[in-house]
């Protein structure tokens, strides 16, 4: 165990801790959450005309179509537009973190994103198509935010550029500084797309996007998430960078979910970020409520008063007092059931999803994950059977936690005897 840690702390995690805190991967990740409110408003607003229960609400919405349409209203302009909220966030962190005009890099980062698109003509008026403005245009609307920073970066590093007068007001002179790079940022996109006849967007649709959909519907996916999360947890690295990583993916396979409960079809993807941060990470990362829970009537005076201190902050998902107070962290005695029983809730949850035990996760945006997970779990699927899986995956960490909770509680309820007698 000992030959493990080390090597897992000298040769893994500096990788992972670089990795972690890469400029272009922290941009997309600060973007991409910048967009939370609007995707949980939007959400909301999706779930309600669609609240499956009771059969009077059901028949009400039924035959009130037109509240139907004005109520998805939000919805539509939240993730059917995301890909351009993100592209401005993400330009906009990407140039704060180079040191430039964070709003300069936001605006040439969605001009960049919608130099991709094309108009379409027709007799009521020329039209921009809503396909890749949503969740099938979040890749492209990465990169081409990543794209116009970088020119702004360069620009900026070689002085080319538009200089102005110091008694010109600062507002005024550092928008004409940005106008060659966005310049060469959209005409970089232009060739590409409209000369050279390289459509981005319909190439990431067709091809990139659902293969990264049905690997993160696949069983693997989550267990190599979890599995990496309860790792890097242990040594005390914050494990953002998988989110991170998989955040676009999830945000695809959400709209698609959405949608797809909008329409009345069956729900498409797994791949999304409740199935981990709902019904996995039931007080935190590495499911550590049924151990708060354990602590609260715990022998131990110290683990009696953390656990009560930490159970608040733990049915909200927050974990760090114990992570790092009692500690996980480094903690050979709790490392084993903290990576264990993950894995085991993971088969679980992924088997009372694809045999129907549980339905599908019509509205994942709306179960943000500071929810408590037995609310959270009944918002994302629409169903009580998403709070009793919640339920069930708690229980399996109560069983596999305990026995080694009481070999750490023997430990310390001697060492704290031990100091008592010698006081």
């Amino acid at each position: 165990m000992d030959k493990l840690m080390q090597f897992i702390e000298t040769k893994v995690m500096p990788p992972m801790m670089k990795l972690s805190n890469q400029r272009h991967l922290s941009a997309v990740r600060d973007g991409l959450i910048a967009t939370i409110p609007i995707t949980v408003i939007g959400s909301i607003f999706l779930l309600i005309p669609y609240i499956p229960w009771p059969q009077s609400y059901v028949s009400f919405m039924g035959n009130h179509p037109d509240l139907v349409a004005k109520l998805i209203i939000p919805f539509n302009m939240s993730m059917g537009l995301l890909s351009i909220y993100a592209a401005f966030g993400i330009g906009a962190r990407l140039a704060q973190s180079y040191q430039l005009d964070s709003l300069a890099g936001g605006v040439s980062a969605i001009f960049t994103f919608f130099t991709t698109l094309t108009f379409t003509s027709l007799d009521e008026g020329t039209f921009i198509s809503t396909q890749y403005l949503g969740g099938e245009g979040m890749f492209a609307s990465i990169l081409t935010a990543i794209l116009a920073v970088e020119c702004m970066r360069l620009c900026k590093k070689y002085n080319i550029g538009f200089k102005l007068p110091e008694q010109v007001p600062t507002n005024v002179s550092s928008s004409f500084e940005v106008i060659i790079p966005v310049f060469f940022s959209m005409t970089i996109v232009w060739i590409i797309v409209h000369l050279i006849g390289f459509d981005i967007n319909a190439l990431i649709a067709s091809l990139i996007t659902p293969l990264l959909s049905v690997s993160s519907n696949s069983l693997a996916a989550p267990l190599v998430y979890v599995g990496l999360t309860c790792i890097m947890w242990l040594f005390g690295i914050h494990p953002q960078i998988l989110a991170t990583v998989m955040l676009p993916i999830w945000l695809v396979n959400s709209e698609a979910n959405m949608a797809a409960a909008q329409a009345g079809q069956a729900i498409p993807n797994l791949g999304v970020q409740p199935f981990i941060f709902t019904f996995l990470w039931i007080g935190g990362g590495g499911g550590t409520l049924a151990l708060c829970a354990m602590m609260c009537f715990s022998k131990s005076k110290f683990l009696k008063q953390l656990g009560r201190l930490s159970f608040i902050p733990g049915v909200f998902n927050i974990n760090e007092p114990l992570l790092f107070g009692l500690p996980i962290v480094l903690n050979p005695a709790l490392a084993i059931p903290f990576v264990v029983a993950p894995i085991v809730t993971t088969f679980v949850t992924y088997f009372a999803f694809v045999s129907n035990l549980v339905p599908g996760m019509a509205y994942p945006l709306a179960a943000v994950w500071t929810v408590p997970s037995i609310f959270s779990a009944v918002i994302a699927t629409a169903s009580i059977r998403g709070a009793v899986l919640v339920v069930v995956n708690f229980l399996i960490y109560l069983g596999i936690y305990y026995p080694f909770f009481k070999a750490y509680e023997r430990k310390l309820v001697l060492e704290e005897g031990q100091t008592e007698a010698s006081v």
